[in-house]
């Protein structure tokens, strides 16, 4: 039998004379739909930090990095050096029944990363499943079933974690989901009325809200730890999209040091772009109380946890992070972003407030403003005024090349989350981008907006 020859440049070609037909046939059409449409169909062919490319030779500046997945950077060179040799290295992948060196080491640099005493890890393929991970754990060690979680929350969408999601939109349809309950965000008295009940095994909370970009106020996490202990919960910082440095610190809830959470969940930055990995961090008392024998040694796992290259990704992400001082890099850029952004919503009335943190900022549209320009074009409806900054997230990458998008489907928050690599020429870029399209939005001069809307409509 004859080996295949490996040919990436013939698959790549294959791929892309055929992509239109293959997505709509075999992955979702309506997807696709929505990309032609809206004029996000553009085909990149190259990335590097802050940058992507396209087949016209045209530069973007990326503020979405892959929903925070691309923290180092597109194509770090180093990082593309490490896989190369960890597949060149020969070491053999998933056996299964055996101590994974690789994976050993990353648990044990990333648990003296963690606040208090979460010195065990178990590593997934995804935020998800970090998540699915932690619901298991904490159910088995308090004995409890019901999950407290925050309005407009985010975990993850397999069953467990849409459990603890903040939108029913994301929710509805799906059967039968775990007990849950949702509370103000950001409110310490509603969560300890709720907690007061001790029916709950774990508080999940976003440090920074990855759906509406707000931050918790200072404060709010150390009492969340406190309140948590005394009622017998136990809490789990959701860290999927905030942590790896994103906010000006490796993980965000150490802009508040007194925060002693239960178990940490990590994901998209921790393996740089390249690989999925998904990671739980648990005090060792908690693990315990599921992995107490050997009997019980795999009760939860996963075929494909701990792989060569993602143990390879997240153990070379750690050393580029600490290299390059992303932490404090993301905190420079982000106060820089904040600023210019701030000065944007004080010069137009079409902006509202400025939220987030560090390299993780939304900007909110001013209602008011969105409804003055949906009245200058003709036979506007509900969904126009749903899906507005969508559309002017559109206007941001037609006119301006500037990657962003809205913090969620159905908001007027138009999120950036750049590569921490991002530098002052670059934050100029997008600063300026977002100070031109609001002009466009307060004096209704937008051809590319009210384009934008009309494509949205049609795909209604």
């Amino acid at each position: 039998m004859s080996v295949p020859q490996s040919d990436f440049q013939r698959l790549t070609t294959d791929a892309l004379a055929n992509v239109d037909t293959n997505y709509a046939n075999h992955l979702n059409p309506h997807f696709a739909k929505l990309l032609r449409l809206t004029g996000f169909d553009r085909r990149y062919v190259r990335g590097d930090g802050a940058r992507l490319f396209d087949d016209t030779g045209a530069e973007y500046i990326d503020c979405i990095a892959g929903y925070a997945v691309h923290g180092i950077g597109r194509a770090h060179p180093a990082m593309i050096a490490a896989l190369q040799e960890a597949l060149q290295s020969e070491l053999p992948n998933w056996i299964q029944f055996e101590r994974n060196p690789l994976a050993a080491l990353l648990a044990r640099r990333l648990s003296a990363r963690m606040p208090g005493e979460l010195t065990h890890a178990f590593f997934s393929n995804s935020g998800t499943e970090a998540v699915e991970c932690a619901l298991k754990l904490a159910r088995r060690a308090t004995r409890r079933d019901a999950l407290l979680h925050c309005t407009m929350s985010f975990h993850g969408l397999t069953l467990g974690a849409l459990a603890a999601n903040g939108n029913p939109h994301l929710r509805d349809g799906f059967g039968v989901l775990g007990e849950s309950t949702c509370i103000p965000f950001d409110d310490l008295p509603a969560l300890e009325k709720a907690l007061s009940t001790r029916r709950f095994a774990a508080f999940l909370v976003e440090p920074v809200q990855g759906k509406s970009c707000r931050a918790v106020s200072d404060g709010y996490l150390a009492e969340a730890s406190r309140l948590c202990a005394l009622w017998g919960t136990l809490l789990i910082v959701d860290e999927v999209q905030t942590g790896i440095g994103r906010t000006g610190r490796f993980l965000a809830l150490e802009h508040d040091p007194k925060c002693r959470p239960d178990i940490v969940v990590l994901s998209k930055a921790l393996a740089g772009g390249f690989v999925p990995v998904g990671a739980t961090l648990v005090r060792r008392d908690i693990w315990r109380e599921t992995f107490d024998s050997m009997s019980n040694a795999l009760v939860h796992s996963s075929t494909f946890q701990c792989g060569v290259l993602a143990m390879t990704a997240a153990l070379m992400t750690l050393e580029i992070h600490d290299a390059e001082q992303l932490s404090q890099r993301a905190e420079r850029m982000g106060g820089l972003l904040r600023r210019g952004f701030e000065e944007c919503v004080s010069r137009h009335d079409a902006a509202a407030e400025v939220r987030g943190r560090g390299l993780m900022l939304g900007v909110a549209l001013q209602k008011n403003a969105v409804e003055r320009f949906l009245s200058s074009l003709p036979l506007v409806g509900s969904l126009e005024r749903v899906l507005f900054g969508q559309a002017f997230a559109m206007e941001m990458v037609s006119s301006h090349r500037v990657l962003c998008q809205v913090s969620e489907s159905q908001t007027n928050i138009l999120k950036f989350t750049p590569p921490l690599v991002i530098d002052e020429s670059q934050c100029a870029r997008v600063v300026g981008a977002l100070d031109a399209t609001l002009f466009t939005l307060h004096n209704a001069t937008s051809p590319t907006l009210s384009g934008a809307l009309r494509a949205i409509k049609q795909v209604s």
